[in-house]
């Protein structure tokens, strides 16, 4: 395990790989926390964050993720782990098994935090962040090794203007 580590510590486009995954993680949440607070904002009797009730926060919070997954899907699809070209059929069957991703990974952190509150006894804070780390590690290990994993048919990415 420790050999893997410095195997990847060494591979410098590796390492970039992280940094723009890291990166784009960024964006899509600060993207996320603009959507939905400005959701929350429009449907509030006041046109406040803090006035929306419930429905409100859930309509925005649901408005919020398909907008940021159709985002992260993009710019991790071309900035980190810049795959090019494809088929309109293998780019949607990517966005599903991303989207796919995103709605596990969503569940993982509700159920992995709500599992850590009650089993661990740990504060709030530590376990969002641990939980985030979790779900962060499984997003990118299923982006990188399972949604965008370079095809070992050729036939099936085309070239860009095709698609």
């Amino acid at each position: 395990m420790i050999e893997k580590i410095k195997k990847l510590l060494k591979n410098k486009e590796a390492m970039l790989e992280l940094v723009r995954y890291v990166f784009a993680g960024g964006l899509t949440t600060l993207l996320s926390i603009i959507i939905s607070y400005g959701v929350y904002m429009l449907l509030a009797a006041d046109h406040t964050i803090n006035g929306a009730n419930a429905v409100q926060v859930m309509i925005g919070n649901t408005v919020s993720w398909i907008i940021c997954v159709l985002f992260a899907f993009w710019i991790n699809r071309k900035m980190v782990f810049r795959v090019q070209g494809g088929t309109r059929r293998s780019i949607g069957l990517e966005l599903l098994a991303f989207a796919g991703a995103r709605l596990i990974s969503w569940a993982l952190f509700e159920v992995g935090l709500a599992a850590l509150l009650s089993l661990a006894g740990m504060s709030n804070v530590f376990n969002r962040l641990l939980v985030l780390v979790l779900v962060t590690v499984f997003n990118y290990v299923a982006s990188k090794f399972w949604i965008f994993k370079p095809k070992a048919d050729a036939a099936e990415r085309a070239p860009a203007d095709q698609a």
